[in-house]
């Protein structure tokens, strides 16, 4: 049984010095939703316990909750981080396409817009033009990483972004 269900036109094959990725095998239109993670419900001390590799490959769903993955790697687990990414957050645990994505590129998304905590920090080597060198916990609460992605965070970091700008706003009044 899979945990994660991945689009019949998106596969895992490997992704050079990035391991295995996940590339689209035909064009994929703009609001596409391209995975949706499954696993089990941590709390944060449970996930510390976890092997990094499981962490690595999870995601953040609350202030202290977690979708860890399974035990097994699936083909979902293989999307990477692009500080200038063709997927965004769709709800909790879904990815779907911010535009028009071609035949053959790879599918990824950037970790800020899920991530609020130091788990899964790392130098970053994507390559882009925008690429913020090293990605963090904290990546999400940038004004510039909140523009360019608005809509497109998780439902925790949507709510968590706007809980930001309510009490900034009440805060200059």
């Amino acid at each position: 049984m899979r945990y994660s269900w991945l689009h019949a036109r998106a596969e895992a094959r490997p992704a050079g010095a990035k391991g295995q990725g996940i590339f689209a095998t035909s064009a994929i239109a703009s609001g596409t939703i391209v995975t949706a993670f499954g696993g089990h419900m941590l709390d944060g001390a449970d996930f510390a316990r976890l092997p990094i590799e499981h962490q690595t490959h999870s995601l953040q769903v609350a202030d202290d909750l977690f979708l860890a993955c399974p035990a097994a790697a699936e083909d979902a687990d293989l999307f990477n981080h692009s500080c200038d990414p063709n997927l965004g957050i769709s709800g909790s645990v879904m990815l779907a396409t911010m535009r028009d994505v071609a035949m053959g590129e790879e599918l990824t998304f950037d970790y800020a817009m899920c991530d609020a905590d130091d788990y899964d920090e790392f130098e970053c080597e994507c390559g882009t033009a925008s690429c913020r060198r090293k990605v963090t916990g904290n990546d999400w609460m940038s004004p510039e990483v909140q523009s360019r992605y608005a809509g497109h965070f998780s439902t925790y970091l949507e709510t968590r972004i706007a809980t930001l700008h309510t009490s900034a706003t009440s805060d200059s009044l």
